[in-house]
């Protein structure tokens, strides 16, 4: 029984630490899209709408906005993240609802704030389709 049980320990820890390899090719893609986050990060404007204050990074490569609220969680939805992009870039702006939209139920009316906190890992902000 020990012997089962270390063999499945180890057998965890060795695929755990292999995980998946992107090709170099997708590899490069991914770092130039985490850089072209970053530079827009950093430049990143800071707006009110509706009294809270939103972080809106404009990712000019991708036409696309990241924005997160700024302060202490208070609810805002999907409107208001429009609102925060088109105040900030003066575009057009579209939520990206992603794997939200197979959430169920209406995205418009979704708290983001109560969503957010079950964000692990990096989070840039949400996305924005921008027409300018």
């Amino acid at each position: 029984m020990r012997i089962a049980v270390s063999i499945v320990i180890l057998a965890s820890l060795v695929s755990a630490c292999g995980g998946s390899q992107l090709p170099p090719e997708q590899r490069a893609e991914r770092e130039a899209k985490l850089a072209q986050t970053d530079a827009a990060l950093s430049e990143a404007k800071t707006v009110t709408v509706n009294g809270k204050t939103f972080r809106v990074a404009h990712v000019t490569e991708r036409d696309q906005a990241l924005v997160d609220l700024v302060g202490p969680s208070t609810p805002y939805f999907a409107a208001d993240i429009e609102a925060a992009s088109r105040t900030a870039t003066g575009c057009a702006g579209s939520f990206d609802p992603g794997i939200l939209a197979f959430l169920g139920g209406d995205i418009a009316t979704t708290d983001l704030a109560a969503l957010r906190t079950k964000v692990s890992g990096r989070f840039a902000g949400w996305s924005v389709s921008l027409e300018c």
